[in-house]
């Protein structure tokens, strides 16, 4: 609970920094960049509190919700999603443009099949799993922590 709490506190306090550091950049830019870090940290902080004790206030219901999320994000690793993409009479500019946005969104082309007038290309990338990134005995630790509770 502890880690889960950490890794909430810590994408909101990112998040609503970048947030608010952008709605007040036209208000601030007569102030010095300190200054502007320092207001956005100490907004950014002050939110994130106030999400802590609005979230930790629940106590067991955190601990059921990243129970729940965890062995969903479990269930994502070593799992493959597919795609099949057929061009037909494009230009080669724009089916190059077409798998170059593909290849940016990470999926990798395993076979390409071609008939007269167009070309079936397919795809396949891992799905995301945020757990696949930590280490495995992190995991293990958080793990027992959730069968205590």
């Amino acid at each position: 609970m502890r880690i889960s709490s950490i890794l909430s506190l810590t994408i909101i306090f990112v998040s609503t920094s970048f947030f608010l550091l952008a709605e007040e950049e036209s208000k601030a830019e007569e102030k010095t960049y300190s200054e502007k870090l320092k207001e956005v940290y100490e907004k950014g902080l002050k939110g994130a509190k106030d999400k802590y004790a609005e979230t930790v206030g629940d106590g067991k219901k955190l601990t059921d919700k990243s129970k729940e999320w965890m062995l969903k994000d479990i269930e994502n690793i070593g799992d493959w999603e597919y795609k099949v993409v057929t061009l037909g009479t494009e230009e080669t500019k724009q089916v190059e443009n077409n798998l170059n946005e593909l290849g940016r969104d990470r999926w990798q082309c395993f076979w390409v099949e071609s008939n007269k007038k167009q070309k079936s290309f397919y795809f396949k990338r891992t799905k995301m799993s945020y757990l696949s990134k930590i280490p495995t005995g992190a995991i293990l630790r958080i793990m027992t922590d959730f069968q205590n509770n």
